[in-house]
């Protein structure tokens, strides 16, 4: 939205303005300024998000200078500094507005973009480039352009515009995020991979280069690929907190908690304590069996943040290990609240409940998850035992099939459900949902014979099956 229109002022002329502005705010004396410099301030607090300056300067400029066409544009932007394309867009509809002015026609894309008028936006967008050629400003125009071509799902498009708008006015990493989302939506990965290489020879030292590679390999599942990169904007930055957060929680996914514990020591020697740090390392401790430090570091993580849900989960999966369910809710309820989106909590709050016998509670746990997030086979698993132990067989069969139903053939919802029927004396229907089971999940036949081995495997028509398929799949399980 805008650009910085410095054709008759310079940076630090632009700065004198400002000053002078500010000064007169100060003294509660606002004199006249000519409608370019108002224009030329807009922008400036736009890019700041000072909303209280910017109505400031749109009354003084529509008090002064209501009869010039900047006024329309200045206008504009004050409603595209809130998102209100409605009342922005009546004002870039205004016939006298100038049309001729690169800056209208930056407004006009930012507009329809946030109207969802896509195509309509690129247009606008390239206006503005035809009529500025060979500007500076032309490169922030393509960076949008590639946004909008990316909404339309033209990521090969969106791609070029992005990479043609790669600029040091704006923020590189979410350049890199941007140009990596078209890659990726591309399944193009490798090749992020090498443009990202490219630009870190273009700028060795540049750090949100190393980081969008380290990110490049996460989404590639190269893990350790992905912590070398952020090694590297280490060795740029020993203060960089993504880098040490990155690699302490790709280390605490492989296991590697000492590995946690010692990188997050070497962000704490460089002053780096950020509160999800000692998360991190909290996780680490108490997967060491250090749980009393652990405890400490999450304690220390919510006096930093008394918000942050990870440090209340890690004390509640604290707790669960100590049995101690009551204390384990308490801070996974209020893990929960912060984050009611994360369902990992949501389920250990149903296995916690389910403990205590408090299975109404643990169905509405499950009803949540099941509204966020219906495509977890897991869900449906945890919905059937909760009414095993209810003995209400007939719910539990229910939500076994509606798992079915939404998810497909799964083999862990099918050796669950022929279990129910062997169970109920179904051997037929038993063994047909075990035949379609060990044809998808051979392996999975394991934690069938596991519900209940001897019941199971004192059943001759079930060993036959299962002898069947491990003939067949010349697999001994």
């Amino acid at each position: 939205m805008g650009f910085d229109d410095d054709n008759f002022l310079d940076d630090y002329e632009i700065q004198e303005l400002i000053e002078r502005f500010e000064s007169q705010l100060e003294s509660d004396r606002l004199s006249f300024f000519d409608v370019d410099e108002l224009n030329i301030m807009m922008d400036y607090y736009i890019q700041r998000d000072d909303y209280e300056k910017i109505n400031i300067l749109a009354d003084m400029a529509m008090k002064y200078h209501s009869e010039s066409p900047v006024i329309f544009n200045i206008m504009a932007k004050k409603y595209l500094a809130v998102q209100d394309a409605k009342n922005a867009l009546k004002y870039l509809k205004e016939e006298d507005n100038n049309t001729e002015d690169p800056d209208y026609y930056v407004n006009l894309g930012y507009c329809h973009g946030l109207l969802n008028n896509h195509k309509k936006s690129i247009s606008a967008y390239k206006k503005a480039i035809d009529l500025l050629g060979n500007d500076e400003n032309v490169t922030d125009i393509y960076g949008s352009i590639g946004g909008e071509y990316m909404l339309l799902r033209d990521y090969e498009k969106a791609l070029y515009y992005l990479k043609k708008g790669l600029t040091d006015n704006l923020d590189y990493a979410e350049q890199y995020m941007q140009i990596m989302n078209c890659y990726f939506s591309l399944e193009k990965g490798f090749e992020c991979v090498e443009f990202l290489n490219a630009e870190i020879d273009k700028t060795p030292h540049s750090i949100e280069a190393w980081m969008a590679l380290g990110n490049c390999y996460l989404r590639l599942h190269l893990l350790e690929k992905a912590i070398e990169q952020y090694e590297f904007a280490l060795a740029i930055d020993q203060h960089y907190d993504r880098a040490y957060i990155n690699i302490a929680t790709i280390n605490n996914e492989l296991d590697k908690y000492q590995d946690t514990i010692d990188i997050i020591e070497e962000a704490f020697r460089n002053k780096v304590n950020k509160p999800i740090l000692y998360c991190l390392y909290g996780e680490a401790l108490a997967k060491t069996g250090n749980k009393l430090e652990a405890i400490t570091n999450f304690k220390k993580a919510i006096e930093l943040d008394e918000n942050i849900a990870e440090a209340y989960a890690g004390l509640g999966f604290i707790f669960c290990e100590e049995e101690d369910h009551k204390s384990a809710i308490k801070f996974l309820k209020r893990a929960h609240e912060l984050s009611p989106f994360n369902t990992d909590y949501l389920f250990v709050l149903v296995e916690e409940n389910n403990k205590l016998g408090k299975y109404k509670t643990s169905i509405k746990y499950l009803k949540e998850i099941e509204e966020l997030y219906p495509f977890d086979v897991n869900l449906y698993i945890a919905f059937m035992e909760v009414y095993i132990m209810l003995d209400d067989i007939n719910k539990a069969v229910k939500y076994i099939n509606k798992g079915l139903d939404i998810m497909g053939r799964q083999g862990p919802l099918l050796y669950r459900l022929a279990f129910i029927n062997f169970i109920q004396e179904e051997e037929q229907l038993g063994l047909m949902n075990l035949e379609e089971a060990l044809e998808i999940d051979t392996l999975g036949v394991q934690e069938f014979i596991d519900f209940d081995p001897v019941f199971i495997l004192n059943n001759e028509n079930i060993v036959n099956l299962i002898n069947e398929y491990k003939s067949k799949n010349n697999n001994p399980f």
